[in-house]
This record gives C-alpha cells, sequence and structure tokens, in this order.
C-alpha cells in the first residue's frame, strides 16, 4: 500500500489511498502524531474504526436503512445492527481503494468511482478529495462529488484527534459554536426533534473540559451539532486545545453540521502509534457534514443530489501552538 507524504516547514501529512485516510499528522516542533493511526499501514485493513478515513456516500446513519429519492423508495446496505446504514455500508468509500490522480510537494488528490446500485445508493458516482497545506500549519480538504441520477450525498473526513499524546482526551478543551444538537434514540438515529444544547451535557458554546466525559462524569457524545440550516461558506465551527501540549486546533466547514463523537467505542484495534490498541477516549472526532437520517427528515437540510451536479465541501484543520 502506497504511503503518501506531503508538508511544508511546519506541517507533514501522511496519507494512503485505501480510504483516501489520513494516518498521520505532525507538527514539526513536535514529535508525536495528532491523529490515531497504525505504524503498520497494512493494519487499516483490518480497521473497523474509520481511522483518518473519508466517508461516503452517505456519513452517518440512515434510519431503516432506507429512504425514498424521487419518489422511489431505495434500500441500502444494513451494517449497523442489521437494521440500519452506517457511513455509506459495509463497502463505502472509506474501504475501498482510491487512485491518485495528482501529487506535489504540499498536495495530492485522491478519484473514486462507484457504480450505480452500490451499496443501494442510485448513479454511478465520481469522487475527488484534495488534501493540500495551504498555509504555514492548515490542512484544507476538499471534497467533490457528481452523479448520473438523482441521489443523496453527504461525505466527511473521520480522523480521530488527540492533541498532546497523553493516551486520551481528558486534557482537552472543546468549543463548538452550535446553539442547538439533534437528540438520539438508542440506534443513535436522530429522533427529528432539535434541541437547545443551554443548560445540557452538549452545551460547549464555551470551551469546555472533556475530562468529565472520559471520567465517566458526564455522558459519552457521539451526537449532530447544528451549525446551520445548509450547507454555507467557510467559517470556524470548533476549537479543540490541548492544556498539556498548548496545541490548538481549529476547524473551519461549510457543512450545516459538526458531529462530535468522543470515541468511546475504540477498543480491540489493532497496535497504534503507542503500539498499543487503542481503547476508550484515545481520540476524538470532530467530523463536518450534513444532518444524520436527513433522507427521513422533511425538517433537516436536505442532502439530496441532483444528477450531474456538483457536490462541493471544504474542511479546514489549522493547528497553532501558544
Amino acid at each position: 500500500m502506497q504511503l503518501v507524504k506531503i508538508g511544508n516547514e511546519n506541517l507533514t501529512v501522511k496519507l494512503i489511498p485505501y480510504g483516501a485516510r489520513l494516518v498521520d499528522i505532525r507538527l514539526a516542533s513536535f514529535n508525536f502524531p495528532l491523529i490515531l493511526g497504525y505504524p503498520n499501514i497494512t493494519d487499516y485493513h483490518k480497521d473497523i474504526a474509520y481511522l483518518g478515513a473519508i466517508i461516503g456516500r452517505v456519513a452517518n446513519r440512515i434510519h431503516g436503512a432506507e429512504a425514498k429519492i424521487g419518489g422511489v423508495m431505495y434500500t441500502f446496505d444494513k451494517n449497523e445492527c442489521s437494521k440500519q446504514t452506517l457511513h455509506g455500508g459495509s463497502k463505502g468509500c472509506a474501504f475501498q481503494n482510491w487512485k491518485i490522480k495528482n501529487i506535489s510537494n504540499t498536495s495530492v488528490t485522491f478519484v473514486l468511482d462507484e457504480p450505480d446500485g452500490h451499496m443501494g445508493f442510485p448513479g454511478n458516482i465520481h469522487f475527488e478529495v484534495c488534501y493540500e497545506i495551504n498555509d504555514c500549519s492548515c490542512l484544507q480538504i476538499t471534497i467533490e462529488a457528481a452523479a448520473d441520477k438523482d441521489g443523496i450525498c453527504n461525505l466527511t473526513s473521520h480522523p480521530y484527534f488527540c492533541l498532546d499524546n497523553s493516551g486520551d482526551i481528558s486534557a482537552h478543551e472543546l468549543k463548538i459554536n452550535a446553539s442547538n444538537y439533534l437528540p438520539v434514540n438508542k440506534l443513535n438515529i436522530p429522533t427529528g426533534k432539535i434541541n437547545s444544547v443551554s443548560n445540557s451535557e452538549f452545551d460547549f458554546f464555551n470551551p469546555r473540559s472533556l475530562a468529565g466525559i472520559v471520567k465517566g462524569a458526564n455522558q459519552s457524545i457521539d451526537h449532530n451539532f447544528c451549525l446551520n440550516d445548509k450547507r454555507s461558506t467557510l467559517r470556524e465551527v470548533a476549537i479543540l486545545t490541548s492544556k498539556l501540549s498548548k496545541i490548538k486546533l481549529k476547524v473551519l466547514s461549510t457543512e450545516a453540521g459538526l458531529q462530535f463523537y468522543t470515541g468511546h467505542h475504540l477498543l480491540d484495534t489493532p497496535p497504534g502509534y503507542s503500539y498499543l490498541p487503542y481503547t476508550p477516549f484515545s481520540g476524538l472526532c470532530l467530523e463536518p457534514q450534513g444532518w444524520p437520517d436527513a433522507p427521513n427528515k422533511e425538517n433537516f437540510p436536505s442532502v439530496f443530489l441532483p444528477a450531474n451536479t456538483l457536490y462541493q465541501q471544504i474542511i479546514c484543520f489549522e493547528f497553532t501552538t501558544s
């Protein structure tokens, strides 16, 4: 499996074509990775936690593994609890070999084609993802797609961040620029309600320590935070900071939602960069995307992609130190 390296004097990023995955991000002044990964890259074929992968055709969950598109009911791959679709199905974007289209010292573009009916989704679809270090310590991810039939599309990047090499996220503080979140049922499917974060475990409008979540005093989170009612211009949506390393990650996005996942289901992974398997709360995910189960929720922003129309989203991971 080919390992691709891009970077400048401040930031180095390593990637692989399998899942168009981020496998390592490092700042020049620190000797540890900022994301979880496997030093043996063949172990990514054993990965079920989506470490660093591009997720699609539809990120997150689809209730009942079905949705109506253009008046036609489609059934998708039931790869979670044998009841619903997660992250595009068992052979979604994360588990396919992408091809390298372009590469330079500071950027690489991967491409993937899925046939009509793949995992149940309509339309032949073409994906492109460009990773580019476009500033001193900023990684920009531009994801594009187009299909030849009306369909649904909702993509994201799925790295697990730990900014201090401490083994878990307890020394991190998080701020999310969202006033509302989506409550979910026992299968993590949104109920359809849109709740305020005020006076709840989901209030990250001001920077908040994650130590209570790791210790079990506060609720683990795998929820969508509502940033907007539609795709928007690129803007800051979250800030993650480690009190130990003083590294700060600013997340910028064009998307309507941000899935915050505390990594509490991490278990029995292949050996990571610590040469030990990752465990719950070893890292966290901040995944810009459309709202989950949007095809089945009329009050959610649509993820409908008309035929021969360009889907584009931009994610920026910007690192600074104090």
